[in-house]
Parts: C-alpha cells; structure tokens; sequence
C-alpha cells in the first residue's frame, strides 16, 4: 500500500509500505516492498510498477507459474489509469464477482482453450448472449496482459464460440405516441409537478438518466429554449458523483419544445428561492425507478418500460416523424450514426403498417 507520512522537518512525503508484487519462484513465498521518501505518490506509484515489472521479467526466465491472480494484479494497476472510474468500478465488481472466481488460482500457462470453452459454456447457462460476451472480453483481457508480458504465447479465449442459446421473447423497451402521452396525463394528473416536469423532460429530451440528474438550473436556456448537458450522475465506489459525461460528444444543446419549456417555467416559480447551480431534479435513478413503478400500477395496462425506456421512446418516435437518423444521433449524444441505427431504429407497429400501406400503394399505380 502507498501512505501518506509527514517527516520529522514538517515536509509531505509516501512511502510503499509491505506492498505485494508478486511469488518468489523458488521458494513460493510472497514478496512484498517497502520504502519511503517519494516526494509524490505518483513516483510512488511508478517504483511500484518498476520494481513489479522487473520481478516479473526475472520470474518469467525462471519459470510460467504465474496465476490469473497475479497477472490481474498487474493488468490492474495499468487498467485503472486509463479508464473513467465507472468504467473500471463496473468491471471491478464483474471481475471480482464472475471472472475470478472462475480462474484466480489457475496457472495461466494452463488455460488452454478446453479451460476458456467450460468458462464460456458456464456463463451461456446463466446469462444472456451479450452478458457473456462482455464477460469473455474482460478475461481476454487480462490473457492478452499475459501474452504482453511473455507469460504465455497465446490467449486461448479469443478461440471461444458462445454456445447457441434460446431466444427470448423480448418486450420493447419504448412507448408509442399514444402510449407515452396516456403515461404523461397519468404522471400530470396524479403527481407533482416536478415529477411531471422530470419525466417529461426524459421523454421530450431522450437525455440519459444520469444527464437528467446532474442537471442544474444554470443548464438550462429558458429564454432561447435550450438545454445544455455536460455532466453525468454516476455511482462509484458506494455512492453517487457527478462527472463529465459518458462520451465527449455527449456535450452537447439541446433545443425545447414549447410545451416543456412552459412546464419548466412553472416548476421554476416553484424553485425560485433556489440558486441557479442547485440540482433541478432532487432524485436519484433508484427513487427515480420507484416512483416510475408506482404510476404504472395506477395504470395496469400502460406498459412497463424502464428508464432509459424513455431515450429509446424519444429517438423512436423523432424517427417516426421523419427526423434524419443523423440529427438524431447528434441529438442523443452518439458519437456515430451507427451507434444510432443499431440500438434506435426499430420502428413501431404504425410506423411498420405505414411502411407497407406505402409500398402496396406505389406497386397498385
């Protein structure tokens, strides 16, 4: 571990106090480095990682009985300095809780391609395709560290096939026209105007969830009828932060219709006691789910949707009112068309029946 101590002259330094970088190969045991008068923790930080690699190297030459465990180690301490601190709690949790369990005591040099294969076939009989995808990447991940660093000559994972699993009847995670404003006349006649308002701005916006709740009122242009995102709510370590946002193209303007912003001004006067860098949307996406649950439970033939159901309804149905695909990845935020053609692009039954009554009209000429 790197600590912080002060010095007998009063003067900041750390120190690498009992930290471990490896086995011994020859005699097993654990070995582990202590020293102090880094100026920074940084340069801490860095003879850590020096002295790690340079054991590393000469237990190689020695002999390949190195772990899971141990090269994770190491692929950690690269991994979580290139990565957002979401990104690399999520996959912490998805290491720690699906991965190594499975091969953190595994010889690298032993797994070969049966080994990865039982792990695949393992995760197919508990999640879905995309799941278990994920979760072979971040294995991948730590075998290629292997590979890097000569531990291995070959990561069998990328030789793995996922086994062909049973489709399942997926209901859309969208409303119609119709069905989303029957939901806002539900929220508006039986709620609070902020909730009204929060979940308006949701489906009229098809900002994120986490956008939303970062939200202050200096972001929005009432006036000019704009909306500015540049910040996220994300949940790190135990407890909620507001970061940048997920991509840099997720900064951007986005233009109000008429109506909300009506509704926005009312929920203003409400407010006005508040200052303009207060959060305009007093809740978290857990309450947030809550309240959600409970309208449609008022309203038992409305259709469930989650959250982020409402930026797929809004994308939905800007691209039923012929919007260009274009402007509305810039509108969400994608950093490419393509992000928004493969998740947004699935047309709804009017849309589908319309796509037919058109061609059949044009084939009759």
């Amino acid at each position: 571990m790197i600590k912080e101590y002060i010095d007998k002259d009063n003067k900041k330094y750390y120190e690498v106090k009992n930290h471990y970088i490896g086995k011994d190969v020859f005699t097993g045991k654990e070995k582990r480095i202590s020293k102090k008068g880094f100026r920074t923790k940084r340069e801490a930080e860095n003879y850590c990682i020096k002295l790690k690699s340079e054991f590393l190297e000469v237990g190689f030459k020695s002999n390949q009985d190195y772990t899971f465990q141990d090269v994770y180690d190491l692929f950690d301490e690269q991994y979580k300095r290139k990565v957002k601190d979401t990104t690399y709690y999520r996959n912490t949790l998805h290491f720690n809780k699906h991965i190594l369990p499975f091969f953190a005591c595994m010889k690298v040099k032993d797994i070969k391609l049966v080994v990865c294969q039982k792990f695949i076939n393992g995760l197919s009989e508990s999640f879905k395709k995309a799941t278990v995808k994920h979760y072979s990447i971040l294995a991948s991940m730590i075998l290629d560290y292997a590979v890097k660093l000569e531990i291995i000559a070959t990561n069998y994972m990328k030789y793995t096939e996922i086994p062909r699993m049973k489709e399942e009847t997926k209901q859309d995670n969208y409303y119609t026209k119709s069905e989303l404003l029957e939901f806002l006349e539900v929220v508006k006649n039986n709620y609070s105007l902020e909730l009204y308002c929060t979940f308006r701005v949701l489906a009229f916006t098809g900002i994120r969830c986490g956008e939303l709740c970062a939200l202050t009122w200096k972001d929005f242009d009432l006036k000019n009828k704009t909306l500015s995102v540049n910040k996220n709510l994300t949940y790190v370590k135990g407890g909620y932060t507001v970061s940048e946002t997920k991509t840099k193209s997720s900064n951007r303007i986005i233009y109000l219709d008429n109506e909300t912003v009506e509704v926005l001004k009312q929920f203003r006067k409400q407010r006005s006691f508040v200052p303009l860098d207060t959060s305009v949307f007093n809740k978290k996406p857990e309450l947030l789910k809550y309240y959600l649950n409970g309208i449609c439970a008022k309203k038992p033939n409305l259709k469930r949707i989650t959250l982020h159901g409402f930026r797929h309804t809004h994308a939905t149905l800007l691209y039923e009112s012929g919007i260009d695909v274009k402007d509305i990845s810039n509108r969400l935020g994608h950093s490419n068309i393509k992000t928004t053609l493969d998740i947004y692009t699935h047309l709804t039954e009017d849309k589908k029946k319309d796509v037919t009554d058109k061609f059949s009209k044009f084939m009759s000429m």
